[in-house]
């Protein structure tokens, strides 16, 4: 993840560490790791979840879901996108 606020450009390592139901909206967990712990929160909306569900199903992403390749070996050295 990457951030831009008052410190400027910050690279973020995390993971998903919960997915909950609360209220309307579907709450997923981030616990980051680097350079920092800090706990995240995103606040997803059905329109969210049905987006995610039609990036996740394009062929190339099913690929990766499903067999792992390009996975980077060092998860602080992930790629500028």
């Amino acid at each position: 993840m990457k951030s831009t606020a008052i410190m400027g450009t910050l690279e973020i390592v995390g993971e998903i560490s919960e997915i909950k139901v609360k209220d309307e909206f579907l709450i997923m967990n981030i616990r980051t790791t680097i350079p920092v712990g800090w706990n995240l929160r995103a606040a997803l909306t059905h329109k969210d979840i049905i987006t995610l569900i039609k990036l996740l199903f394009k062929p190339k992403n099913l690929f990766y879901i499903l067999f792992g390749f390009g996975k980077p070996r060092n998860e602080a050295n992930i790629p500028d996108y």
